[in-house]
């Protein structure tokens, strides 16, 4: 599907390549990336989520962010993580070739560059994470019952595909609401301030208005749910098997946590390699995501970028 070598860097990574004190592991990372993109073996698609995390800084120091991104991207950027699933969805469907346009816009150019454009982002950024803050998200009868218990692994494990099964019927239980009345009421989060559309209903609406869905392709998406749960939806699956397994910890989650989860599903699948925190790699790897979708993941620790420049070396 793709010819160059796609490596997804998360905010903390490019944070550390930019830093005026460089550790010697991230000077040699960065001059690796630098290299393996000029003769055209890498490129390191941006995100929507770097936009929203990187006004956040410093006019400056976001802008030299972007900058960096930049120069490695091919002017690529991931879709959102609502529209690329939408996408995958009709593919899936309508039985569509995946490719890069599936995944990925095309022209992007030095978005914070434009005082303007920053402003938006940061003021995106506050409301996003007041509300966030406000409404809480979705909780479930299973974080009563595990708040504070010891629960073995074969447990664990029942417990996990109980909870992606309950996941997969809330996206059923729309789809088919939507199919009896005929048309979507979309239903959002409110806070004192804004208010944002439920992720689902962003998803069918999308469906609805651009992908031209009718009744005869809601039945087939309802009949695949019914039969595969999210396995052959890569979005669906990430997005929802990390959620699972943070209800399952009794973990509340944050802003930051949805940021995540919306740049790890919408990147995982795509990329090659993948930069992210320690904890999103533990989280990776015990769902085993990483050997799902083929992506070698790496996070900041010493023996990971030891690891991480030995492989780019050999690319």
């Amino acid at each position: 599907m793709k010819k160059k070598f796609c490596i997804y860097l998360d905010q903390f990574a490019v944070s550390e390549m930019l830093q005026i004190d460089i550790t010697p592991e991230w000077s040699r990372i960065k001059e690796l990336l630098l290299q393996l993109h000029s003769k055209g073996i890498i490129f390191c698609p941006l995100s929507n989520e770097h936009y929203i995390e990187t006004s956040w800084k410093e006019y400056k120091e976001a802008k030299n962010h972007d900058l960096f991104l930049n120069k490695i991207s091919d002017e690529f950027c991931f879709k959102t993580e609502a529209f690329l699933t939408s996408q995958l969805i009709s593919s899936r469907i309508r039985k569509n070739k995946i490719t890069v346009k599936t995944y990925l816009h095309t022209e992007v150019k030095e978005i914070l560059k434009d005082s303007d454009n920053y402003k938006f982002y940061r003021e995106k950024n506050t409301e996003l994470f007041k509300t966030i803050k406000e409404i809480g998200h979705d909780t479930n009868e299973f974080k009563k019952l595990t708040s504070n218990q010891k629960i073995d692994s074969k447990t664990q494990k029942i417990m996990f595909n109980a909870l992606m099964h309950l996941e997969a019927q809330k996206f059923i239980q729309r789809l088919e609401k939507l199919y009896d009345k005929g048309k979507l009421m979309i239903e959002s989060y409110k806070s004192t301030t804004s208010e944002f559309p439920k992720w689902t209903d962003l998803v069918l609406d999308i469906l609805i208005k651009k992908h031209k869905f009718r009744k005869k392709e809601i039945q087939k998406l309802i009949f695949e749910l019914k039969s595969n749960g999210f396995k052959n939806i890569s979005t669906l699956n990430i997005r929802f098997s990390l959620i699972s397994l943070m209800n399952l910890r009794s973990k509340k989650d944050s802003s930051n946590d949805q940021i995540d989860i919306a740049r790890i599903s919408t990147s995982l699948d795509f990329s090659d390699i993948m930069l992210t925190d320690k904890k999103r790699k533990h989280e990776i790897h015990e769902l085993e995501l990483d050997k799902l979708y083929n992506t070698k993941v790496f996070s900041g620790i010493k023996s990971d970028l030891d690891n991480l420049i030995l492989v780019l070396e050999k690319l």
